[in-house]
């Protein structure tokens, strides 16, 4: 098992297509998690104030668009990092993990390399399961990369606004790191499924995306009040990784992370 798991890290580290995919993670946590919210709620446009309205009026609007703001601007400090981050995994995290489950199993059928994996000395099943460890490992360290870049970026955030620095409780960091490798195991599992059943790599990923991307809003934007097709709803891998990412936040805001991987 041992050296079946090493040479599978080993074919993880050699392929560009998993760097590639690293870096369009890095990219987007940094990006479009952090960087274009905070040029956003920086920005935000000043309340329309009637000219002849009182100068109280003037003055409690603009208390009230200046807090609004803050509150905006207070998801990318450093206390709301894990929730933060743990809601961009949710969206866009699980559809790179689908990307990656399905390109590392399929592959094997597009290689023909599989025969030749079998015909040596790990049996099936030890092949099998360390190649799952290793996809395992990958996500781990993707979860890892996504929260030491939002510590990063949120200490940028609040150095830039002058706000002092809190950081979770290490109880919720860790939950955090745990729930975000289970959004992401789930989502490569999808992927491993699909590549295994249909035996291509482009098949499998291009299903997992319409799913991921169009079918579970479709679903979602259906009116039947069936009562049990909404509870049909909740077994749905999109709908259980936003349930999961709220459950840090109390649902008391949505990342636009999220909007956009849904989008």
């Amino acid at each position: 098992m041992g050296a079946s798991f090493m040479a599978e890290l080993l074919k993880l580290y050699k392929r560009p297509a998993v760097w590639v995919l690293t870096a369009i993670w890095l990219a987007f946590v940094v990006l479009f998690a952090y960087a274009l919210p905070y040029a956003f709620f920086a920005n935000l446009p000043e309340p329309e104030v009637p000219e002849d309205a009182p100068p109280e009026m003037q003055s409690k609007m603009q208390t009230q668009s200046e807090a609004a703001s803050e509150q905006l601007m207070s998801q990318l400090y450093p206390e709301n990092m894990a929730a933060y981050v743990l809601s961009g995994i949710s969206g866009t995290g699980g559809t790179l993990a689908l990307i990656l489950g399905a390109l590392f199993v399929g592959s094997e059928y597009g290689w023909g390399t599989l025969k030749t994996v079998l015909s040596q000395r790990p049996g099936r099943l030890t092949a099998f399961f360390a190649k799952m460890l290793a996809l395992g490992a990958a996500l781990a360290l993707f979860v890892l990369l996504a929260f030491v870049a939002g510590a990063i970026c949120s200490l940028v955030v609040a150095g830039i606004q002058g706000a002092a620095v809190g950081w979770p409780p290490l109880a919720q960091l860790l939950e955090g790191l745990g729930a975000g490798a289970v959004i992401l195991a789930v989502w490569a599992a999808l992927g491993v499924f699909l590549a295994t059943l249909f035996r291509s790599t482009a098949l499998a990923i291009g299903l997992g995306l319409f799913y991921a991307l169009a079918l579970e809003g479709i679903v979602f934007g259906l009116p039947i009040p069936n009562e049990s097709f909404q509870d049909a709803r909740q077994f749905f891998l999109g709908q259980n990784s936003g349930f999961l990412a709220d459950s840090f936040t109390g649902g008391s805001y949505n990342s636009p992370s999220r909007h956009q991987a849904r989008t």
